[in-house]
């Protein structure tokens, strides 16, 4: 069962120097154990330290699944970012608003299959009229810029989320 993980630039070092690599492993427990990172990721409970998120497949982060028990399968690819702004992986919250033309247009579908960034919808509301999205943008931060440039140049209004909004 090969599963891929992939690790933004400043985290690739827990990867050996390479940004993706091949795995076996049936949860991201077993995956983090077999990559021998264990003692980086977790506290001394056995907890994802608060400064890493971990994504299966660019969905939500596997603390709000099953944690470390969350389950891969043959294919699956999971993604290490590094939490904390600063470095070459970034996190930004956004609000997105999406006039009556974009509002059926798989936009983030796209970002997340053109770029480099795990989206993670946070708030949504959304009619035949306007969608409103606070949407998450994780990853490298050139990758996030070319994100956002992509929704301004389709039409979509991008504003950022005061701190601590979505929280």
């Amino acid at each position: 069962m090969s599963i891929t993980v992939r690790a933004g630039a400043a985290l690739k070092s827990l990867l050996g120097g390479s940004q993706e690599v091949q795995i076996d492993g049936t949860t991201i427990g077993e995956v983090v154990e077999r990559l021998t990172i264990r003692e980086r990721l977790c506290d001394d409970t056995g907890k994802l330290r608060r400064h890493f998120n971990i994504h299966v497949n660019d969905g939500e982060d596997i603390r709000l699944l099953q944690g470390l028990d969350t389950p891969v399968r043959d294919g699956d690819t999971v993604t290490i970012l590094s939490a904390i702004a600063g470095g070459a992986d970034v996190a930004r919250k956004l609000w997105l608003t999406f006039s009556q033309e974009l509002v059926d247009k798989p936009l983030i579908w796209e970002v997340a299959q053109k770029f480099q960034v795990v989206t993670n919808i946070r708030q949504a509301s959304v009619s035949k009229d306007v969608g409103i999205v606070g949407l998450e943008l994780s990853g490298e931060e050139d990758e996030v810029r070319r994100a956002i440039d992509f929704f301004l140049q389709a039409g979509v209004s991008v504003e950022p989320v005061e701190r601590d909004v979505m929280e």
